[in-house]
């Protein structure tokens, strides 16, 4: 498929500061049905939702994203119940932080 001048999917994420989501959809697919939006659904325990907590796991070495939203939390809690969470890196409700002073800068080629 080749699109000429144009983007081929438009996507969504709300990076809230207690909880985020993200959703897409296809131009071919908004062109025959605007209404048709494919979103993520987040699952912790019997909680399913269209948004997950914002919360990050980082591996040790402080570089490598281990985990997000309810992941994250289960996985820290599974290494804080063995003793083996003081190396990891778990953040969350991080969001106005990180206005005050971005972290990172995500280029997306064009």
């Amino acid at each position: 498929m080749s699109v000429k001048g144009g983007a081929l999917v438009v996507a969504a994420i709300d990076y809230g500061t207690t909880y985020s989501g993200w959703a897409f959809s296809f131009k071919h697919e908004y062109e025959k049905d605007p209404t048709k939006v494919f979103a993520k659904t987040w699952s912790g325990g019997q909680l399913t939702s269209l948004k997950g907590p914002t919360c990050v796991l980082i591996r040790p070495n402080g570089k490598t994203l281990e985990a997000f939203g309810y992941e994250a939390e289960t996985r820290y809690s599974e290494l804080s119940e063995d003793d083996q969470h003081e190396k990891w890196y778990y953040f969350r409700r991080f969001k106005m932080s990180l206005w005050k002073k971005p972290i990172y800068t995500i280029k997306i080629p064009r």
